[in-house]
Parts: C-alpha cells; structure tokens; sequence
C-alpha cells in the first residue's frame, strides 16, 4: 500500500470517527434539551387551560363556542384532544387537532415513520373556593420523545447529521488528497535525488516544510559529499601529485646531468639534496593515499614525533620552483626547533594544502609567509598570504567540500583541499582559524597540540 493511500484511509478513517462521536454527542444532548422543552412547554398548557377554564366558567357571559376557540390555540404538541366537563359529567366543550395522524387516519396506536403513537389523557378539576366547578381531560401523546413534533425534529436532526457527515468527509478527503500529494511530491523527489546519487548524477538539496524529508535530504547531501570525494580524490590527487611532483624530478634530474657533465662531484651535500627530493616524492605518494582514505568515517592516526622547522622546509623546498615561476616569494618566518608528537603525513597535507590554496589565490609578484610559535602545550601556525581575500559570508563555507568562492570559481582546482585541512584537524584534535580582508589577503591560523 502506498503512503497516500494509507494517509487517505487514516485520515477518512479520523474524520468518520470524530464526526460520529461529534453527531452522537450533539443528538443526545439537543434530544433531551429539546424533551425537556416539549414537557415545560405541556405543563405551561395545562396551567393556562386550568386557568382560563376557571375564569371562563365563573364569567357567564362567555359561550361555549368562544371556549372551544381558546382552548383550541392550546392544541399544540404533545397536546391532541381537550374536553371540558361538567361536576355532573355532561360534556360541554370538545376540540381536537384534526391534522395529527391519528385522528386523520381514525385509529390510534398507529405507525409513523417506523414509530408507535400512543395517547394518555390526563384529568383535572377545576376548583374554585373548595367547589369543583368543572373537570378537563386532556389527551396527549403517552410519551413527550415519542410526540409527532419530536420525532420529526429528530428525523431532521439525523437527516442534517448525515449532511454534515458526508461534507465533513469530502472536506477530509479534499484535504488528504491535497496533503497527500504534496507529501508523495516530495516523497518522489527525494528517491529521485537518492537514484540521481546512485547513478553519479547531481544532486541538488531544497528545503521543505516537513523535518523528517529535510533530515533525509540532509543526509542523503553528506552521503552525496563522501561518495563526491571517495570518486574524485584520486584524480585529483594524482593530478596534483603529477604537477607537484615536477620540482623534485627537476631538481633530481639537473644533478645527474651536473654529475655526467662533471660539473659537480657527488659528495654528501649532493647526495643529501638527492635523498630529500626521493623523500619529497615519497611523501607527496603518502599524502595521496592519506587523502584518498580521508572518505572513511574513521581513520586511524600514525603518531610519530618529527621536528617542525625541518619538515615545512621539506615542503617549501618542493614548491619553491612553482613558487618562482608565479613570481611568488615564500618564506618560512620562524626556524625555532619545536618537536611534535601526531600525524606526520596528515599535518604534511595540511600545511600543502593551505601553501598550494594561498599560490591559486595570490597574484604574481606577492607573498606567502609560514610562521609559528609554542604557547603552553600547543603550536600555533600561521600560513600568511597577500592574496584576493575573502568575504566574511563566505570564511564559513570555504571548508565544505567542492565549495568555491566566486571570484576564483573557474581556478584550477576541484574545491576539496581546505575541506581535508579542517578534517585532518579534527582528527588530530586541532582547529583552523581564517581572517581575511578583500584585496589585502588572508591569515589561517591552525593549533594543534604538541602531543
């Protein structure tokens, strides 16, 4: 069964039962409001009968003809029949209701409309100073609930009942049909994006009213961010490793023609310079394959303690060629020998990732400047740039995934390094801090704890 249906019967199923109860309720309650009416409204009568029956009798003037006229205005249900006697027993007056079913049709106890009309007469004497001067009989229907006036009110009521019922259900199934369209819509637009993620294709998240469709677009978005990265970080990586990798194939390959040409000799100076570049081309392999794994939902730290200074000269040392190319000075600030105990590939990737995102964003003939410095148990690191900058309401939003601000939205670049360097601080228990001025450039400041 779909979940339109279901809402549908649910909802039909609601409405059925509160306008039910709701009609039961109101009968039961207008019946006997209405019951009580009619009993008042018959003692009333026989009060005014009695009434007017003793001042008529006392005042001789008056006929009998004109009696039977008044107490004909009191034939009013559940009142059928008045007859005023004599003490003596003679009849004097006798008016009836000539348009009551029962009198219509010569017989009593008849049916009508499945119900049984039975009559009582009641008897009163008319008294005066202690002298009966005449007595009333007065018939009426045996029960008030069963007169002719309330039970065509309740047939009216239960006629009116069912009205209100069958609107009361279309109004419901207007309104579920409605509902549950705009419900199967979004529905139907959210598998449509899941299938989108499964065959590769994009996803676009929208906001909706409900806040259980917006928590499964949400994490269908997240879902979407992590397969985006596990599919396209090792193109990018091996892209990147290509193009970084040219400085120390370079610088490899100028020695060995020094060393043929004997230009050079190869001593331990030379092969120091060497085995930094094979180093430099190890980690940068290492750095791809930490980022590749940067996908999973937890990644195991390879604590090693290495010294701070000789590692980010290791780093500017590989990017100090495309540096130069760009006419870009870059520098490291402090040469002070701090020891750090965390992930030595992670933190390697972070400070490549700020040092590669400053050069995309610094013009030619700027600057990039590393500085840190210890305070109480952590390092504090500042990657300084004199780049575009950026704008305040984008500083929140640079560390999503595949995000790019607008001014450098078509550079080179899939928009997920800055991305890493806020996951790799996380996992090292680290945080990165950004101030930014447009025009003028930026300052990441990162903190990390020495151990």
């Amino acid at each position: 069964m779909t979940m339109r249906k279901i809402w549908l019967t649910i909802l039909t199923l609601v409405a059925v039962i509160s306008v039910g109860v709701n009609a039961i309720i109101l009968s039961s309650l207008t019946d006997n409001y209405f019951v009580d009416y009619l009993t008042t409204s018959y003692e009333n009568h026989v009060t005014q009968i009695v009434e007017y029956t003793k001042k008529s009798l006392l005042n001789n003037p008056v006929s009998y003809e004109q009696m039977a006229i008044e107490l004909e205005t009191h034939l009013d249900d559940p009142v059928v029949q008045i007859k005023l006697y004599k003490p003596t027993g003679e009849l004097i007056v006798d008016v009836n209701d000539s348009s009551y079913p029962s009198n219509a049709m010569m017989g009593r106890g008849m049916m009508f409309n499945n119900t049984e009309f039975r009559e009582t007469v009641d008897q009163f004497d008319v008294i005066n100073q202690g002298e009966r001067i005449g007595i009333l009989n007065i018939t009426r229907q045996s029960s008030t609930e069963n007169s002719l006036v309330a039970q065509l009110f309740k047939s009216e009521l239960l006629k009116n009942s069912l009205i209100s019922t069958v609107l009361a259900l279309m109004l419901a199934f207007a309104i579920g049909l409605f509902v549950s369209n705009r419900m199967s819509k979004a529905l139907k637009e959210t598998a449509e994006s899941a299938n989108a993620i499964e065959l590769g294709g994009n996803f676009s998240y929208k906001m909706h009213y409900i806040k259980e469709i917006n928590q499964i677009r949400m994490s269908l978005e997240e879902l979407n961010t992590r397969l985006k990265l596990k599919q396209k970080s090792r193109k990018v990586l091996i892209d990147q490793m290509v193009h970084h990798a040219k400085t120390p194939l370079t610088i490899l390959k100028f020695h060995l023609e020094a060393l043929e040409d004997g230009l050079i000799n190869f001593n331990e100076e030379e092969k120091s310079v060497c085995h930094a570049q094979i180093d430099a081309l190890n980690q940068m392999v290492s750095n791809m394959s930490s980022l590749i794994d940067a996908g999973k939902e937890t990644e195991p730290l390879n604590i090693e303690t290495f010294e701070l200074y000789q590692v980010l000269k290791q780093i500017v040392r590989g990017l100090k060629t495309q540096f130069d190319k760009k006419h870009l000075r870059l520098e490291i600030l402090s040469n002070e020998k701090v020891f750090i105990e965390t992930d030595k590939d992670l933190f390697s990737q972070i400070i490549y990732n700020l040092l590669t995102n400053a050069y995309k964003y610094t013009k030619s003939n700027g600057q990039v400047m590393i500085s840190y410095k210890t305070k109480s148990d952590q390092i504090i690191l500042t990657v300084q740039d004199t780049g575009i900058g950026i704008e305040g309401k984008e500083i929140e939003k640079i560390f999503q995934a595949y995000y790019r601000t607008d001014p450098m939205a078509d550079a080179p670049g899939e928009g997920i390094g800055l991305y890493v360097v806020k996951e790799n601080l996380t996992a090292m228990h680290g945080i990165v801090k950004v101030e930014s001025v447009v025009g003028k450039g930026s300052v990441f400041t990162i903190t990390l704890p020495l151990k």
